[in-house]
């Protein structure tokens, strides 16, 4: 009797890993089931989070996608590991990546050819049949969390570190903002959900919106309590928080190394906003720094992650301010 198959599934980069995927994909869809080019090549890729099956001999075998609406596609195993458990190793890492994320169900268009694959899995069909690509299918979803095994194979399945999840309940829809003390109380509900990071970035920390006392408190306290707290505040503009103090700084001092202050020197504009990235999937953000409207989320990892590659972005271009060093505190 064989041996089961010891295969490996990892979250992989598209920038990265890109030609990989692209050659499996091709194999399988293009060439195989006769996939429109552009059909397959549709332009949602760069914004979805990509998976990849590897053996013990570092042999790509196949692949999977979730794209940001939640929905799990272009599955595809070559032909000669069809059979071994790939499938649903990638199926297992598609949908944990999706309950990591939040959602509370994901979904996808089966070909009908592998409904029990996924049935067995736990996926439930709901519509009629469709034609999609010249081949049946059928829409499945599958409600979330869920834990998955495979008697099949043994895999295992590297996973992003998992996110401790909010203690109130998450709101279904993007909270909307408008007036400076909805802004204010929305900055500090998504302060006081965080447990490990706040990236925050402002030109100028203004003090009517930052020194509102429980939001101090909420970031003073995520950066005493937590291990592994990494509180960030990036500004643009040092002239006023120099001249008047403020409390955040004031904060960053005697809680040396748990909070970094840093400037990026380049001048606001009225297209410049003002954000705060909590954990991997909370955000708050005023598309213009000058006014309070806004919009915030507890839960949206797609939205947290673009901004957080916006503030690294910017981060990485910024400079310690030395004026912050003698400021009258």
């Amino acid at each position: 009797m064989s041996s089961p198959t010891q295969i490996h599934v990892f979250v992989a980069d598209w920038e990265t890993h890109k030609e990989t995927l692209q050659a499996i994909r091709k194999e399988v869809f293009i060439v195989e089931q006769n996939v429109p080019q552009e059909e397959e090549w549709d332009g949602l890729d760069e914004d979805s989070t990509h998976f990849l099956a590897v053996t013990e001999a570092g042999l790509y075998i196949g692949c999977a996608r979730l794209l940001p609406s939640g929905q799990i596609g272009r599955m595809a195993v070559v032909q000669s590991h069809r059979g071994t458990g790939s499938g649903a190793a990638l199926l297992d890492a598609a949908v944990a990546e999706a309950a990591q994320q939040g959602y509370d169900k994901t979904f996808l268009n089966a070909q009908t050819y592998a409904l029990g694959f996924y049935r067995k899995a736990g996926f439930v069909p709901y519509g009629a049949e469709f034609m999609e690509a010249g081949i049946p299918h059928q829409a499945m979803e599958l409600k979330l969390p869920l834990a998955f095994t495979s008697s099949e194979t043994q895999t295992t399945v590297t996973k992003r570190p998992q996110p401790v999840p909010a203690e109130r309940e998450r709101p279904s829809e993007p909270e909307h903002f408008d007036t400076l003390a909805q802004a204010i109380e929305s900055l500090t509900d998504r302060c006081n959900d965080a447990r490990r990071q706040v990236w925050l970035m402002h030109p100028t920390l203004d003090q009517e919106l930052f020194e509102h006392p429980p939001l101090v408190e909420a970031i003073s306290k995520l950066a005493r309590s937590a291990a592994h707290a990494e509180v960030r505040l990036l500004v643009m503009d040092t002239r006023l928080i120099v001249d008047r103090g403020h409390s955040l700084l004031e904060l960053a001092r005697r809680l040396d190394g748990r909070i970094s202050i840093r400037v990026f020197d380049e001048q606001p504009t009225e297209q410049t906003s003002a954000m705060a990235c909590i954990d991997s999937s909370g955000y708050w953000l005023l598309p213009n720094w000058q006014t309070p409207a806004g919009v915030a989320d507890v839960s949206n990892t797609v939205t947290c992650r673009k901004l957080k590659d916006a503030f690294r972005q910017s981060w990485d271009r910024s400079r310690e301010a030395a004026e912050f060093r003698t400021l009258k505190l």
